[in-house]
């Protein structure tokens, strides 16, 4: 019988310190030329210290959470943000729409002497049953290629880990866009998170890319999809 050691909740202040330090151990692992972008601003952590984990943004929402253990000493942590930088990219109009859609784990991080306890998971679980309720169409990270236990994990919790230059198709009542790997290290894996939805890909030529099996038929990527062969 596994017996629970671990509950996780909203990082409050007092916490700032011990998540700061979960993400520096965790991206000291990681190639050099991807570290910036999973790195917790220090904005984040002075904003946990001050008034805990949740921020609300221009175009949704930061939340920190960490799991404790039975003495309520951090042993890891989770974050996750509207992916700022590539909303911004996009017309105004379309700004609300694709933060409301996209949510970025921008980095889930446990203490060594905890890890294969199960404490990834419920982070990762807590994350999805709040987002799910929040209306999030898809949950992405960003894994560094050269880091195979983290993608073999990811696969292991429902992700599909786009392949090199593979786009997954982004459809919100305001419009349509996309999230492409941009060759910088990492790869991008992604998660609906809508009941019974799955992500399907396509195949034309050489190339593929990527879609939410909940893509309507008659928008403008469905119109173009319709009768494609993709298997969940």
């Amino acid at each position: 019988m596994n017996v629970i050691t671990h509950s996780v909740r909203i990082a409050a202040p007092g916490d700032g310190a011990a998540v700061g330090l979960l993400a520096q151990d965790a991206l000291e692992h990681t190639d050099e030329a991807v570290r910036a972008t999973g790195r917790p601003e220090r904005d984040l952590l002075g904003h946990i210290e001050a008034r805990g984990g949740v921020v609300r943004t221009r175009h949704g929402h930061t939340v920190c959470r960490v799991a404790v253990d039975q003495q309520n000493k951090v042993i890891g942590m989770i974050h996750v943000c509207s992916p700022r930088e590539w909303i911004e990219d996009h017309p105004i109009a379309l700004r609300p729409a694709l933060g409301r859609a996209v949510v970025e784990l921008g980095l889930l991080a446990v203490d060594a002497r905890h890890r294969g306890q199960g404490v990834g998971q419920s982070l990762l679980a807590v994350v999805e049953e709040d987002e799910r309720t929040r209306g999030t169409d898809v949950l992405f990270a960003k894994v560094a290629w050269d880091n195979w236990a983290s993608l073999r994990w990811y696969r292991n919790q429902g992700f599909t880990i786009a392949s090199p230059g593979e786009a997954l198709l982004i459809h919100t009542s305001a419009g349509e866009s996309s999230l492409i790997d941009l060759n910088d290290g990492h790869a991008l894996a992604f998660k609906p998170l809508a009941v019974d939805a799955c992500i399907l890909r396509k195949r034309l030529f050489s190339k593929s890319f990527l879609y939410l099996s909940t893509l309507p038929a008659d928008s403008p990527h469905g119109r173009w999809l319709f009768g494609a062969r993709s298997v969940c």
